[in-house]
């Protein structure tokens, strides 16, 4: 997840903060984050296959606390899979399986609690462990909105829309889709790490008017990210080197001259790299997310005329407009897009 070394490469533009500095305000929460975290409280139980909420119990800590403090949270889940993304998922579902056989190998030879600790890896959150959460929120009130493809997007969306103050996630992506405040590792008493884009060019040694978004996403997309493997070599000291000697606005075409300009004359740059390079750009740029005013599927910023739909595609194709709107209450499986729940917000209880 996120951008290989990007928190510390961004420790300039942090500050330690507690969530409570926020009463007031709307989070937007990662809610896969919590998730993810939640099921090692129950991994054993899952793994046997018996019944658990457990990993419900442990988000709902987070939610407690956040209301302690008067701060409305929007839980944001992850949809369907994106297609730039087919790369990176094939990667984790292979992971995941290689971690289970070594689980079960282990287990065999009597070494259970090591075994254990690796199948805790090999644990993958499906819909209807997400759909418990969401079933829990919405009898208390907790509002829920599964996005069109990944929750990142969705999450950049709320904050950049003004409809969240600020993001709590784990994911460095963030930064990437243009979210402007950002508050990751968060413990249970509501101590964090907060980013936020104004101050961004201070972990570049940059003027705040020297700083670009566009060059800063390109230094990251060219470091490694979930849609595009990184170059050999390369990295984000090395990315920001290129980044900010090149002159030449088509970042396509100025790609070709990465090797010369890092005096690396093994790196070859291909065609297919490059154009693999901007479909990630778009993607980050693109990307289709839900927007809970207008009922719809929206682009996160509007594609300028010349993308083509088949770039556009790429970062997500756009639902029937009911199915749509069904996908984002977490009515329909995001995988098969069948109803599996009937909450209706629009219809008073």
């Amino acid at each position: 997840m996120g951008i290989t070394g990007l928190l510390p490469f961004l420790e300039k533009s942090s500050a330690k903060k507690n969530i409570k500095e926020f009463s007031g305000c709307t989070v937007a929460i990662d809610s896969y984050c919590w998730l993810h975290k939640g099921v090692f409280s129950c991994a054993d139980k899952i793994m046997m296959g018996e019944t658990t909420n457990a990993y419900v119990s442990y988000c709902m800590k987070y939610i407690n606390m956040l209301s302690k403090f008067k701060i409305k949270p929007i839980l944001v889940f992850d949809g369907r899979r994106l297609p730039a993304k087919e790369h990176t998922e094939i990667k984790r579902r292979e992971n995941r399986q290689i971690n289970r056989r070594k689980a079960n190998e282990l287990i065999q030879m009597g070494k259970v609690e090591e075994g254990k600790n690796i199948m805790k890896r090999a644990i993958d959150i499906t819909y209807e462990m997400a759909l418990e959460l969401i079933k829990h929120c919405q009898n208390n009130n907790i509002d829920c909105i599964t996005a069109p493809y990944e929750a990142d997007a969705q999450l950049a969306y709320l904050n950049i829309s003004g409809i969240a103050d600020v993001v709590i996630t784990e994911d460095s992506d963030l930064t990437l889709f243009g979210c402007k405040k950002m508050f990751f590792k968060m413990d249970f008493n509501g101590n964090g790490v907060l980013i936020e884009q104004d101050r961004l060019h201070m972990a570049m040694n940059l003027k705040p008017e020297e700083f670009d978004i566009n060059k800063f996403r390109h230094i990251c997309i060219l470091s490694g990210c979930d849609y595009l493997p990184s170059l050999p070599g390369i990295g984000l000291k090395k990315a920001q080197k290129f980044i900010m000697k090149n002159t030449d606005d088509n970042i396509h075409k100025a790609l070709i001259r990465m090797g010369s300009i890092l005096n690396m004359k093994s790196l070859v740059v291909t065609q297919e790299y490059r154009d693999a390079f901007i479909l990630a750009d778009i993607t980050f740029k693109h990307q289709l997310v839900f927007c809970p005013l207008r009922r719809k599927q929206v682009r996160l910023n509007p594609p300028p005329a010349d993308i083509t739909e088949d770039q556009l595609q790429y970062a997500g194709k756009e639902l029937d407009a009911d199915v749509a709107l069904q996908l984002a209450l977490g009515n329909c499986d995001p995988s098969t897009l069948r109803m599996a729940h009937n909450f209706d917000p629009f219809v008073s209880k």
